[in-house]
């Protein structure tokens, strides 16, 4: 019950902020600007996502494969459809999480497997997101801000790292583990804490495969890039950076999808990732109302596109991830 309040109150806040910054940039033009998107550009968008998909769901195969468990590549295509669909709905995306529940309910994975696959590839996700971040905030706080003490900015980018090395510790460190012993008295959380000992059994498979996990990071970093670029190409945006436009979409999209995964009281940072990306392309001379309808159909066309795993996310509803 508290767990469900907490959803609804996160929800009444994001779409609070969304209101708010509607209201300021004009939701008749942002209606208008929606209204007038070309399909054909919206679907290479969705296109671009579905490839990136793709590639994040070969990384789970090629892992799961190391610790000995065969997944059809369909069945892992599944998996991260439902994990993508629930991180839209849940603080700091980790919703996420949700694939290694369908692995584990669906397709009989140990739970310490399923969440290997997961969990050990998502600290290089957070870590090149924060490089790329850091390096857009900088740019931004130099170039057009003038600020001297950007790194002011920058404090979010410090929390994400100080999570990245937590995870790296619960991952790699029996030491750090030991320290956590306590854990074991707490109810449900020393489930949590014995499956950790579990999957530092197998953490070495993610050292093994990481020069895979980041190349495919690369080719999901591309596809992201590309989706972003051709839903504002559907939407009529041109930005003129002094740099290859493209260039701008790579780094656009890992310094707003920072604010979907820092801890907030919203849903998956809905209102601010959308509040980011009016005030960075207001900077290039977009204008805030056709910015805010980007941001709107980059966040919800994913949703859309996920959403066709509401049948297998059903199988796993109300059920524990351990």
């Amino acid at each position: 019950m508290k767990k469900k309040l907490m959803l609804i109150l996160n929800a009444i806040i994001s779409i609070a902020i969304v209101a708010v910054i509607l209201h300021v940039v004009g939701l008749e033009q942002v209606i208008e600007d929606i209204k007038g998107i070309n399909l054909f550009f919206l679907l290479v968008s969705i296109f671009f996502l579905f490839l990136m998909d793709l590639a994040l769901t070969y990384r789970i195969v090629i892992l799961l494969k190391e610790v000995g468990i065969k997944l059809r590549y369909i069945d892992a295509l599944k998996s991260h459809f439902v994990g993508m669909l629930a991180a839209d709905f849940t603080p700091a995306r980790t919703g996420y999480f949700a694939t290694a529940a369908v692995l584990k309910y669906n397709y009989d994975v140990p739970s310490e497997k399923a969440m290997l696959s997961v969990f050990g590839p998502q600290i290089f996700d957070f870590a090149v997101k924060v490089v790329a971040g850091c390096i857009a905030i900088f740019y931004i706080a130099t170039y057009f801000l003038k600020i001297e003490n950007w790194w002011v900015l920058s404090l979010g980018a410090v929390v994400m790292l100080m999570l990245i090395a937590v995870m790296l510790l619960l991952l790699f460190s029996k030491r750090f583990l030991r320290l956590l012993s306590f854990l074991e008295k707490i109810p449900i959380v020393s489930k949590l804490y014995a499956m950790m000992w579990r999957m530092q059994a197998h953490s070495h498979v993610i050292t093994k495969k990481t020069a895979d996990i980041l190349a495919i990071i690369a080719v999901a970093w591309t596809c992201k890039a590309l989706s972003w670029y051709a839903a504002a190409k559907a939407l009529g945006i041109t930005v003129d950076a002094g740099f290859p436009e493209i260039v701008f979409y790579y780094f656009l999209q890992p310094l707003v999808t920072m604010l979907e995964f820092v801890p907030s009281a919203t849903i998956a940072g809905l209102g601010l990732s959308e509040g980011a990306s009016v005030l960075v392309f207001s900077l290039f001379g977009i204008p805030a109302a056709q910015a805010m309808a980007f941001a709107l159909v980059v966040r919800f066309k994913t949703t859309l596109l996920h959403s066709i795993s509401v049948p297998e996310a059903l199988k796993v509803m109300n059920k524990p991830l351990l």
